[in-house]
């Protein structure tokens, strides 16, 4: 779809409907019926299932094409519960749980100054760093493409903000991330995704898998630029509000890195992403057309 086609008003009615049901439905509602709802958006969309199975076939190879196909269903399934959850999490009787793996260099990235994380959209990717801001007390802005649908992504950002996560939105101009300097070297914390290339970004060729990947040159050249640690953050959904997340070694580029250097980075940040992949190829929410 072309992107002047992309901004649909049923986009919003949509994720209204969601928000109502994730956050006033029953607890019961939120735990069974996003995976279901999930899996028959699936069935009835073929080319977002073709996206998805180039993805698994990253990770597996070519497999046989029923099991690619059930996988396909299966992430979307994985999908809808991960943002049925990251909504519900506002709720009263919410209680996400989440074992961190590697806390330490997060704490000690935190205690040396801005730390600006690199993860993907994998699990409930959006929800662990609101979680994290929460439990250590960091100020976390979330940095994100400009969704296209406006009412969409202001309802969406409405309820970020509701739940303590701050939203930056970049790629429409060169100037967009020239607040995330200040946020980082007064200490807080930057998300980013390895996954997406914003429209008028720069990219570093790395590996995944074995075959070329476009990683964004962006959060690396921020880190440079403001002394800020780079640390590569993933997460997992085990189970209803049940989540493992994992903080990989720190990336260290220094405050002139080298192109090589930059590229070193973003191939260790890829690589430890492809890591987590292999035990959740799933729950990867890579869904753009590229």
């Amino acid at each position: 779809m072309p992107e002047s086609a992309a901004p649909r008003r049923e986009n919003a009615f949509f994720r209204r409907m969601a928000h109502w049901g994730a956050l006033s439905g029953p607890r019961s509602l939120v735990r069974f019926s996003p995976k279901p709802i999930g899996a028959a958006f699936g069935v009835a969309l073929p080319e977002l299932r073709a996206r998805i199975v180039r993805n698994l076939q990253r990770v597996h190879g070519p497999r046989a094409a029923w099991r690619e196909q059930l996988d396909a269903v299966e992430t979307l399934a994985n999908y809808a519960a991960c943002f049925a959850e990251a909504i519900a999490s506002g709720r009263a009787d919410a209680a996400p749980r989440v074992v961190v793996e590697g806390e330490d260099r997060l704490k000690g990235a935190l205690s040396a100054g801005g730390v600006v994380l690199v993860t993907a959209h994998i699990g409930p990717w959006e929800l662990t760093a609101q979680l994290l801001g929460r439990e250590l007390g960091a100020d976390v802005m979330l940095v994100m493409q400009r969704e296209p649908n406006a009412e969409a992504r202001e309802l969406q950002d409405q309820h970020r903000n509701e739940r303590g996560l701050r939203v930056l939105h970049i790629g429409d101009h060169p100037t967009d991330a020239l607040p995330l300097i200040a946020h980082l070297k007064k200490g807080g914390v930057a998300a980013l995704q390895l996954d997406r290339v914003p429209p008028s970004g720069r990219v570093l060729d790395v590996s995944l898998f074995g075959a070329p990947f476009r990683a964004p040159e962006g959060p690396f050249r921020l880190a440079s630029l403001s002394g800020a640690q780079v640390l590569p953050v993933f997460a997992r959904r085990n189970g209803f509000f049940d989540y493992a997340l994992r903080v990989s070694e720190p990336v260290a580029l220094g405050r002139r890195p080298s192109p090589e250097a930059l590229q070193a980075g973003a191939q260790q940040a890829v690589s430890a992403m492809q890591a987590w992949l292999r035990q959740c190829p799933t729950q990867w929410f890579h869904f753009a057309d590229e």
